[in-house]
């Protein structure tokens, strides 16, 4: 046989397998059980993951402020799908805000009472890093609006969470954050009514004293809050915005986690 007969099979082996890869990858079988206790308050998440697996990266999903509803079920689903175990956090617990006022009360009173958020969130780390599936050294959080601000503070408090992504969630910018331990991923709006883009770029400058981390935040030009949240039922969905943020938050928590 022809070194380039040879050398051609081989490059043929290599695209076959990569497509193989990628072809299971893309059809990976999930399991989900809805109603999760995994805290002694009535909160119950939704549990998204691979339908076997050992060793896998895992996420604790934060809502926004309208709850736990049928969209974050769906991303928990989409992130299974690529390979991590994913639990949805209930941080109202069992209600759902079905209007703006409805949402802002039950943000409102999380937000005035932060203590038993944050052991829900501590409860949600530990659940995930004693499943036997999970690789406890690879568990980060993801959040949107009311739950992105709750991933920030999954990062400033040090839960446990090897990186923190923040969809438009709250923070304050001049925090000290010299000792937080996980990788911080931010996707802010331009045009943000609630929050500031001076104050984004505070928090960028805040975060760039500690370049060992890798930080990164981004701002997405012409869009407003939420551009990424409830596709198909949110009047300011920006599908493009959207789209290079997820494949942003793809890329770090494959270099991160």
């Amino acid at each position: 046989m022809s070194k380039n007969r040879i050398f051609a099979l081989f490059l043929g082996s290599i695209f076959f397998t990569a497509f193989d890869f990628q072809t299971l990858h893309a059809q990976m079988k999930i399991k989900t059980q809805d109603s999760v206790s995994y805290t002694q308050t009535p909160a119950r998440g939704y549990l998204a993951e691979p339908a076997s697996g050992k060793n896998l990266p895992a996420l604790v999903m934060i809502h926004e402020w309208f709850g736990l509803g049928e969209d974050v079920k769906r991303v928990a689903d989409k992130y299974a799908k690529l390979g991590y175990v994913v639990l949805a956090v209930d941080l109202y617990d069992g209600k759902i805000g079905k209007t703006n006022d409805e949402a802002r009360a039950l943000s409102t009173a999380a937000k005035n009472n932060p203590e038993p958020v944050l052991k829900n969130l501590k409860a949600a780390f530990d659940f995930l890093k004693a499943k036997k599936e999970v690789n406890p050294n690879r568990i980060g959080s993801l959040g949107w609006c009311f739950g992105g601000g709750w991933s920030y503070q999954m990062a400033k408090n040090n839960l446990g969470v090897k990186v923190s992504v923040i969809y438009y969630g709250q923070f304050q910018s001049d925090d000290d954050l010299k000792n937080v331990k996980s990788v911080i991923l931010g996707h802010f709006a331009e045009k943000d009514a609630t929050i500031q883009l001076e104050d984004v770029k505070k928090l960028e400058a805040n975060l760039k004293q500690y370049p060992e981390k890798n930080h990164t935040l981004y701002t997405y030009p012409n869009t407003a809050h939420a551009f990424a949240s409830r596709e198909g039922n949110n009047p300011v969905y920006d599908a493009t915005a959207a789209k290079l943020a997820w494949e942003r938050t793809q890329e770090f928590l494959k270099k991160n986690l």
